[in-house]
């Protein structure tokens, strides 16, 4: 499962605790828009992303890159991974993909918790490199 643009930015909105209606209101964009996006029926145009890029505070390429990959996505150099146990952050967070610690089963409220701060993490060493 690939990120979308619209998984990313529920994630953050999320991790921030704002309702889409908070978020829309501050970024001048309409509730019905930023819902659509989310459930990934539309894409949001360049500028809109860039304007809750700048109101996440966070890098607008980033997201681009889920919304424009053609466009926007950075070269990944080639890594062997045969070596590793490779656990992608897609898998980890699916809906179908339960956690466990000490062999306990985490509740959704737990996950939800690993996704968000997961996501932050990721954004924020995304900014970090640029």
């Amino acid at each position: 499962m690939t990120e979308t643009v619209g998984s990313a930015l529920r994630q953050i909105r999320k991790s921030r605790g704002e309702s889409i209606v908070e978020v829309a209101k501050a970024t001048h964009t309409s509730p019905a828009s930023f819902t659509k996006w989310e459930n990934d029926q539309t894409v949001p145009s360049e500028r809109s992303i860039r304007k809750l890029a700048e109101y996440y505070d966070t890098e607008a390429v980033d997201i681009l890159a889920l919304a424009y990959p053609d466009k926007y996505a950075k070269d990944k150099s080639s890594i062997d991974l045969s070596e590793y146990n490779v656990i992608r952050v897609e898998d980890l967070l699916s809906d179908k993909t339960v956690l466990t610690y000490n062999n306990d089963r985490l509740p959704q409220t737990k996950k939800d918790l690993v996704a968000s701060f997961t996501a932050g993490l990721i954004i924020g060493s995304a900014q970090e490199e640029n």
